[in-house]
């Protein structure tokens, strides 16, 4: 059939900007455009697939340290069946590509399999020829065997990673094991002669090209390889059984086709997928071609059936889950838990000091403790606010004011994770009372005496966009009962106070003496500013106790205060410690225009903070 009609403007594009082909010689210029491209095919305002976890750590490889990332569906069993494993191992000729590169391709993998995948990083040719990737390979393939015994293990790859995936079914068989479930070779090369009619069929013009790959095979198999390599027409007989997917306008689809009617020769159950109209590389074009969406969901429905673990058949009687979720973080003795419900802070715990007043999880806090306020910090009279020329109206609370932003109760994505570190997401859309729409995350990292917070905002919409952004978690250095918090010692690095009534601005502005020293019987309620900072630009706020010391600092994106005693928080939650808000702007800002934030279409802001202890 005809090429699909959504790659020519695509692969015109890429000829225009000199994108293809690929190969220009040297392998670290090549790495470099390779991954400019990948990353800016997504385009503008892309955002990952979410999947439950994603986690990136090392396991020990032939070679040394080898990087994996490891992305989970957050599915549950099959009955008495594990979820299964998918070993991934990108594409890029031996010689480009890395974890990123194929990054929305494994969050698809692992969400439309409901499945475990482990990605590897191995090493690249021209450096590192046959058979070090291999050896990566198959490496990884074992430590998952190891690692999640009972699951379902599944070596699959695309393109070179393809050929890769093929050669470690063949070592898995040849070195007793790992048992594997299935093998899963997208337009895999396997051909280094390149003798076959389709490799002069699509030779240039589509996407990779012949050229391309006479490169990545010199770099890969100086010395012309082995059966691991190049497998067609040897003993295939004991392997896996295998979902081969070719591409029609490809300069592979011939080497992935004789594959397959080799590998049913050899007894080898297995299910060739064509690619009609598709290009090679379309596992990772679904954004180009909604064919090449359909017809990777098709494959990977393939994969599942013949798993007999299918991942996202629909359930009748399915319902949204109702646990409470978040994510945790650890390093040392400090332990972080971050709200998905809001993108907040839930609980920071230091040995058995609760460094946060924070809540249980499942609870609806008071006082938005941990919360992250945006698009607005504190309160706003009346709800009420303009903008160009239009009056606006949010909804306010009881006291009659619009307090803290609309993210409270929003669901936020883990985008990114390790074991201390962790970014959440959302996205803001607009509403009647704010029509702007806003890209948010939150980069949390633990160190053993340190948390660092980084708020992210980007204008998604196609206005400018004014907003602020505030936090506000709550320090406990060790009270226990209300009142308690007036042992402790407080020290605010601000000279200015905002004269407020019923936490609102009146319009002036008074001095603020910040060395409160023991705050005894003192009620703080106060927005502040003009900071004293460092050299550095942080200002950093002192707080001691019968626990330890805490020192919470912020950067010059945040030239506010707000510090609060919790005077008016519920009886048993009150004064048992000090909010310290860093934000933007002071209260109603959005209405009077101080100090606000505004962001052009596609621009992006953002502002960091740190909280370190001191156990007494």
């Amino acid at each position: 059939m005809p090429i699909d009609p959504h790659f020519p403007p695509f692969l015109e594009r890429l000829t225009a900007a000199g994108a293809t082909p690929l190969v220009s010689g040297d392998a670290a210029v090549d790495r470099e455009r390779y991954r400019a491209l990948s990353l800016a095919r997504r385009g503008d305002g892309y955002r990952p697939e979410p999947v439950a976890d994603v986690e990136d750590r090392t396991i020990e490889g032939p070679g040394g340290e080898l990087s994996v990332r490891i992305y989970r569906s957050g599915l549950g069993r099959v009955g008495d069946r594990t979820r299964p494993v998918v070993v991934w191992l990108h594409g890029g000729g031996w010689a480009v590509g890395d974890l990123d590169t194929h990054d929305p391709v494994c969050r698809a993998v692992a969400n439309r399999l409901g499945a475990t995948v482990v990605a590897v990083d191995y090493r690249l040719a021209p450096e590192h020829p046959h058979p070090a990737p291999l050896e990566d390979s198959l490496a990884a393939v074992r430590w998952a065997a190891r690692r999640w015994p009972t699951a379902p293990l599944v070596v699959a790859g695309d393109s070179a990673g393809a050929g890769l995936a093929a050669g470690v079914a063949l070592r898995c068989r040849d070195d007793d094991g790992p048992v594997l479930a299935a093998q899963l070779l997208v337009y895999p090369g396997l051909d280094p002669t390149m003798a076959m009619p389709s490799t002069e069929q699509n030779a240039t013009g589509l996407f990779l090209e012949k050229s391309d790959m006479r490169r990545f095979w010199d770099w890969y198999v100086p010395d012309g390889g082995d059966r691991y390599v190049a497998p067609l027409g040897t003993d295939l007989t004991g392997l896996p059984p295998a979902v081969v997917a070719t591409a029609e306008f490809d300069p592979l689809r011939d080497e992935g086709d004789t594959y397959a009617v080799e590998l049913a020769a050899a007894g080898v159950h297995v299910v060739h997928l064509p690619g009609p109209g598709l290009v090679h590389g379309y596992f990772g074009l679904t954004e180009i071609a909604p064919a090449a969406a359909v017809r990777r969901a098709e494959v990977l429905d393939v994969l599942a059936d013949l798993l007999g673990t299918p991942g996202i058949t629909p359930d009748p009687e399915a319902w949204p889950t109702t646990e409470p979720l978040g994510a945790w973080l650890e390093r040392g003795a400090a332990r972080v838990a971050v709200d998905l419900r809001g993108g907040g802070l839930r609980r920071l715990a230091v040995g058995d000091w609760d460094v946060l007043d924070g809540y249980r999880t499942g609870i609806v806090p008071k006082g938005r403790r941990g919360g992250l306020l945006l698009p607005w910090p504190n309160r706003l009279r009346d709800g009420r606010w303009s903008w160009g020329d239009s009056d606006l109206q949010l909804d306010t609370a009881a006291e009659g004011s619009a307090m803290h932003g609309l993210l409270s109760w929003q669901p936020f994505t883990v985008l990114a994770r390790t074991q201390d570190a962790v970014t959440v997401g959302t996205v803001l859309e607009p509403r009647s009372g704010y029509p702007f729409r806003l890209a948010v995350a939150v980069d949390y990292g633990l160190e053993p005496d340190r948390l660092t917070v980084t708020v992210r905002v980007r204008n998604v919409g196609t206005h400018d966009a004014p907003f602020g952004v505030g936090m506000h978690p709550y320090l406990h250095v060790g009270s226990g009962q209300d009142g308690d918090v007036g042992a402790a010692t407080l020290d605010v690095p601000a000279r200015t106070g905002l004269d407020l009534d019923g936490g609102l601005p009146t319009g002036g502005r008074h001095p603020f003496d910040g060395a409160v020293g023991t705050i005894g019987d003192r009620a703080l309620d106060d927005a502040l500013t003009d900071l004293v900072r460092d050299d550095d630009g942080w200002a950093r706020v002192r707080l001691a106790g019968s626990e330890g010391e805490l020192e919470l600092a912020v950067d010059a994106a945040w030239p506010w205060l707000q510090v609060y005693t919790g005077d008016t928080l519920p009886e048993g939650q009150r004064r048992r410690s000090v909010a310290v808000e860093p934000m933007t702007c002071p209260p109603n800002a959005l209405a009077d225009g101080t100090d606000l934030v505004v962001l052009a279409p596609d621009e992006a802001w953002s502002g960091s903070w740190t909280l370190s202890w001191r156990p007494a």
